[in-house]
């Protein structure tokens, strides 16, 4: 596939998440805990989304940095789908990441990752042909220390002199919201188009608990368009003129809520692909993330992505 064909190009970690259910707490060292499930999926912000992006009919192409081990087998499955691409770069020196991923009633999820290979991710990894894509969308930024600060930039200016949209999605950083990690993303975000966070990250990075705020002061210093996820209450669009646009998200009984992120950013990339406004980008994009959380996993295929609504007189 040549990078002029594809419509999304995602960078970032591709990876096997091990699902734990049921686990409020570790057990007592030397001893074992039942759980109702342990299940074994394609992981990584840039994989889940790349597999969002080529499942709502955008040609993708997935760039990731992994070993040449029996999970990257496993990843490798789980990619061979019609319309994505998967770039993975081996290192056999290198064993691929995996997350372990924790969850219970009642608390957030929780993750165990080991980088392995995609810590070596650089720019020199990612094809020429991929950067010839409308978009390019760095994806679990925290997690590929080579691909962070200048390198991120330089990635996103090679992108930009081919025309195309620039995107980054952070993640969560594990060394916390440092002053030097907030510094970090400020210089980055100067080379991005388009950034998008969850409240809880936006807070994180701006020190403003108010996400409506927080975003509108983060694309007015950046000039960056930022389209911040707000769980139950939808999201919102902040964009650097000063323009704040919502939707909501209406009432649904979730099912699972895993992958809701991943196919916000999907959505909302493909409709933007498809040349909606940015207005009917955000009501569509949330629209399809709550059917995803209101849909087994299992059924999530046959969620599409709603029609562009007419604009408003």
């Amino acid at each position: 596939m040549s990078g002029e064909q594809a419509g999304i190009a995602v960078v970032g970690n591709t990876n096997l998440d091990i699902m734990v259910s049921g686990a409020a707490e570790l057990p007592e060292p030397g001893t074992e805990a039942i759980v109702p499930g342990i299940d074994i999926r394609l992981g990584g912000s840039a994989g889940n989304l790349a597999v969002r992006c080529a499942g709502l009919g955008q040609e993708t192409v997935l760039v990731s940095k992994v070993g040449d081990d029996a999970s990257t087998r496993l990843v490798e499955q789980e990619l061979a789908l019609p319309g994505l691409w998967a770039e993975l770069v081996r290192d056999a020196g290198l064993p691929s990441g995996i997350t372990v991923a924790v969850e219970a009633p009642g608390r957030d999820r929780a993750f165990i990752s080991s980088l392995g290979a995609m810590a070596e991710l650089t720019p020199q990894d990612v094809p020429a042909s991929a950067l010839g894509a409308g978009t390019v969308v760095l994806a679990g930024y925290f997690l590929l220390p080579k691909l962070r600060g200048n390198a991120a930039v330089e990635l996103f200016a090679a992108a930009h002199a081919n025309g195309a949209l620039t995107v980054l999605d952070t993640g969560w950083p594990a060394e916390g919201w440092t002053g030097d990690v907030r510094t970090e993303v400020h210089s980055v975000l100067g080379s991005v188009d388009l950034f998008l966070p969850n409240s809880d990250e936006l807070a994180g990075l701006t020190g403003n608990p108010d996400p409506q705020d927080a975003a509108l002061q983060l694309a007015q210093q950046t000039s960056t368009m930022v389209a911040a996820k707000l769980g139950a209450d939808g999201a919102g669009l902040a964009l650097p003129d000063g323009t704040w646009l919502h939707s909501a998200a209406r009432p649904v009984t979730p099912v699972d809520s895993t992958g809701a992120g991943d196919g916000f950013n999907a959505a909302f990339l493909a409709c933007l692909a498809r040349r909606d406004t940015p207005a009917q980008a955000l009501a569509a994009a949330v629209s399809y993330a709550t059917e995803l959380v209101a849909t087994a996993p299992e059924r999530r295929s046959a969620v599409v992505l709603p029609e562009p609504q007419p604009l408003s007189l």
